[in-house]
């Protein structure tokens, strides 16, 4: 892999070809399999879209030129970064698309799988209303064959993240802890299958039933016994001797078992098969060693494959005992640490691609997470797909918090319903661990309620390794297998949420130490990581049934009851890590393999080397020792601080005391060649012998831009809905990071890609923060090159040149009508839209010109910088 990055104008070519591994994302639950009558089209491109309700938008001739062009994931705004307390749009939207089935479904089948909605959905295909769904966290599929044509069909959905409480969470945006951002937020596809075929999950009628669902009934050293069960329909009019065959495969697609059954299918008859297997020195799924196996399945009519499909699974068994939680029949051995997540991403939302979601439970695992706690809602597809292949153990969760409706039956009847629908789409995640099949933080809910939604669990998952799980005094009532927030000596514990709430000063201002933007500096967020240091140890340290806990929260996040953003995450809303990153990756023993990553012999130096920098110096590393060299000086060689509060954490922080004296650095001013000796050094020990070293140089001058790409090894696809972040840092004639400089960029994209927002949500041009702006750049549905400029006055400019790689997909739009879209108005409707129904026509007015001359200024800045640039080449 070929990636130079720019320094002071220089050209910087990313080469994304050639990386080891590419994520591969399920489909609605299964993988696509090749030549099979099975196929699945990616539907997110080539829609249209209209914030707002709209009469007659249902109908097939209706107008819809004036509309905007749209590709999902798509999230209804572009919201500034801050889009906390009720910034967002809530209310009626509207989405239409034109697209073709293929002729080979004529007489097969064609559904529309939706992963989620945000609120109500309402669907017409073809001028017919086909499906509504209730609920903005859950997938939905839709039978369309009866409406269906080879071309020329019109699908037209009506999406309201309005409040409403006749379905879960059903609490106010205004009193809930996180938002209903709106839209077609996560993937929809198109499924084509011949009449008989193996059902999808969202669509049967049986307990525990649709689709192919593998499980594991015991393990024993390397051997397991698993049962596969897989539920088949003949939707022709005739009966049909049908052979269902099942192979197992593992993750490289050698065939380790196979499973085959006989049975006659009348014409209309669904029937669920089931049949057990015993596998000899199998690989198991372990999150230190997470082997994933597929079922390959086939449905043959008459020896031809009618129907194939692969689903992932893992071969495990889960257990709590009590000294501690046990995998495959062995202690753990650990606590299981790290943090509660929200899926909201800045700028656009909720509607996060798939490469985003999985770039987060990429960065939360490297970052010390082996447990991620979905808040309060079921994570994407994606993400647990992530989280198996990483190894990291999850949770999943009935949307909810803080409210159930006494009142009205439907939404009690909506959450059993949420209960079964969440345990169909989760139940072959390997890597699930606790079921939240409950209100989350809410005793006054019914007890009935709860102990049905906990016989619903079971009923779906009649087999070991589920354990579903509530607060304290909630599981007890509702007789739940497992407890948060318990002790650990009665029960089997996890710590749902620490590290917050002790720190805040009150509901109503929410300030606390801990809630930080990084542009505060590295004294906050010193000190924001030290206290996280306290409340890990204490996990850490509790008693052998308390398994572990999760930080409140790994990623910053936004609110639908506070103006402010959640801001204590590792990560912030661009998922840039602050210091408490690499505290909790500081716990990985530096010899651990890390799965997919390696191991991780790491040092981390929490002190940026400026001016206003303070005294005492502290270092996260796994070493033994850590070595410490300032400007020259050797400050000698520590170990960590073992005592007190911090007694019980498998690794401590390194802190030298009053090490650090800026005047020191004034001590070579006197040329820059002696610069070079002003560095600090931190060395990480193990044995006696360095094994990783970090540098932080001292920052002189500023004086130019450096532009990297933050992919963490996920490329750019080219789906036209993908995006990737770009980094552009300050930097002195070095290239050492400024992280005090304070300025605006310009960024400029070109070819086959664009950047999310502009200056009405402040995104282009972006204030540098702790030094950094970040880009969104968003591709096309063509693949190619991407360069990506980067301006500020005064400075020298950077550029830097990428590709997306094609989809994996097939994509299904039509392309004319795609092509005579509106392109959005980038970074639309917070500013102008958003409460503008509530504002005099003469305001409404008003901001629209600002808007205009501010979008001028722009396009005159970037004119003139650019002309700057050519001189300073042509100069050079």
């Amino acid at each position: 892999m070929m990636k130079l990055y720019l320094i002071l104008g220089v050209v910087a070519v990313v080469s994304l070809s050639g990386r080891a591994e590419q994520p591969v994302y399920s489909t609605a639950g299964f993988y696509a399999v090749e030549g099979t009558p099975r196929s699945v089209q990616n539907f997110n491109p080539g829609w249209r879209f209209h914030k707002g309700d709209v009469k007659g938008a249902e109908a097939v001739d209706f107008d819809d030129q004036e509309w905007e062009a749209a590709n999902l994931p798509h999230g209804l705004e572009i919201t500034g970064e801050n889009a906390s307390g009720g910034r967002n749009y809530q209310g009626k939207a509207w989405y239409r698309k034109k697209f073709d089935v293929s002729k080979r479904s004529k007489h097969g089948k064609v559904y529309l799988y939706f992963e989620a909605v945000m609120g109500e959905a309402q669907v017409w295909v073809n001028g017919q209303h086909v499906a509504e769904h209730f609920g903005g966290y859950l997938p939905f599929a839709i039978d369309i064959t009866e409406w269906a044509k080879p071309a020329g069909n019109v699908v037209a959905v009506m999406a309201d993240n309005s409040d409403s409480t006749l379905y879960p969470p059903g609490k106010k945006q205004s009193g809930l802890d996180f938002s209903y951002h709106g839209g077609i937020y996560r993937d929809t596809y198109l499924i084509q299958t011949s009449p008989v075929h193996v059902t999808l999950r969202e669509l049967s009628d049986t307990v525990a039933g649709g689709g192919v669902f593998p499980a594991t009934l015991s393990v024993t050293g390397n051997d397991a016994e698993i049962e596969v069960r897989t539920e088949v329909i003949n939707e022709s009019s005739r009966p049909l001797d049908i052979e269902v065959c099942n192979f197992l495969e593992d993750s490289e697609g050698r065939r380790v078992a196979e499973l085959r059954q006989s049975l006659r299918l009348k014409g209309g008859e669904t029937r669920q098969l089931a049949k057990q297997a015993s596998l000899n020195d199998v690989k198991l799924w372990h999150p230190d060693d997470p082997n994933l196996h597929f079922v390959r399945t086939e449905i043959r009519v008459g020896g031809q494959v009618v129907d194939g499909l692969k689903t992932r699974f893992g071969v495990r068994k889960f257990e709590m005992k009590p000294d501690g939680f046990y995998v495959n029949g062995k202690p753990f051995g650990r606590k299981i640490v790290g943090a509660n997540r929200h899926q909201d991403y800045n700028y656009v939302g909720n509607a996060l691609p798939n490469s985003g979601q999985w770039r987060d439970a990429l960065l939360l695992r490297r970052g010390g997470c082996s447990v991620i706690r979905a808040a309060h809602y079921p994570m994407d597809p994606a993400f647990y797909d992530a989280c198996d292949y990483y190894g990291i153990l999850t949770t999943t969760a009935n949307p909810g918090w803080h409210f159930f409706n006494f009142k009205q039956k439907i939404f009690e009847e909506r959450l059993f319903e949420d209960t079964r629908q969440l345990v169909r789409r989760d139940r072959n995640v390997a890597s699930m661990l606790l079921w939240e099949t409950c209100i989350n933080e809410f005793p006054q809910q019914p007890d009935y309620a709860m102990n049905t939604m906990h016989k619903i669990t079971h009923a779906e998952y009649p087999f070991p390794s589920v354990f579903t799980v509530a607060d304290h005094h909630e599981a007890e009532k509702g007789g739940f297998d497992f407890h948060y927030n318990c002790d650990g000596k009665d029960h089997n514990s996890f710590h749902r949420e620490y590290g917050d709430g002790g720190e805040v000063d009150n509901w109503y201002s929410q300030n606390a130490r801990q809630r930080i933007k990084r542009e505060w500096g590295e004294n906050a967020m010193v000190r924001q990581s030290r206290i996280q240091e306290v409340a890990l140890a204490h996990t850490f340290g509790s008693l052998p049934a308390k398994i572990g806990g999760t930080m409140w929260a790994g990623i910053d996040h936004q609110r639908g009851y506070h103006p402010d953003p959640f801001r204590g995450g590792h990560l912030d809303g661009f998922r840039i890590p602050r210091y408490t990153h690499y505290l909790y990756m500081s716990q990985y023993d530096p010899d651990y393999n890390i799965p997919h990553l390696g191991e991780q012999p790491m040092i981390k130096i929490a002190h940026e080397h400026t001016q206003v920098s303070g005294a005492d110096v502290v270092i996260y590393s796994n070493c033994d020792e850590v070595r410490l060299t300032i400007c020259g000086e050797d400050k000698g060689t520590r170990q960590p601080e073992r005592s007190g509060a911090l007694k019980d954490l498998p690794h401590p922080p390194f802190v030298f005391e009053n090490a650090y004296d800026w005047q020191v650095v004034k001590k070579h001013r006197d040329g820059a060649s002696k610069f070079k000796d002003v560095d600090i050094v931190a060395e990480g020990l193990i044995d006696g012998r360095v094994v990783v070293t970090q540098v932080v140089p001292y920052a002189q001058r500023t004086t130019g831009i450096a532009l990297s790409l933050d992919g963490v090894g996920v490329d750019l696809v080219a789906d036209g809905s993908d995006f990737i972040p770009v980094r552009a840092t300050v930097v002195d004639q070095y290239g050492s990071p400024k992280v005090l400089a304070s300025e605006y960029i310009h960024f400029v994209v070109e070819g086959e890609g664009e950047i999310i927002g502009d200056s009405t949500t402040y995104a282009n041009p972006k204030k540098t923060e702790f030094g950094v702006a970040t880009a969104l750049i968003r591709s096309t549905v063509k693949p190619g090159k991407i360069t990506v400029k980067a301006y500020s006055k005064g400075l020298e400019p950077a550029e830097m040149t990428f590709e997306s790689r094609p989809a994996e997909l097939p994509m299904a739009f039509d392309q004319v009508y795609t092509a005579a879209s509106k392109k959005p108005k980038s970074g639309n409707a917070l500013i102008i839209t958003a409460g503008a129904s509530d504002l005099p026509a003469d305001v409404k007015e008003l901001q629209k010109r600002v808007q205009k001359l501010e979008l001028e200024a722009v396009g005159k800045d970037q004119t003139i910088m650019e002309l700057q640039s050519q001189i300073g080449r042509k100069g050079e």
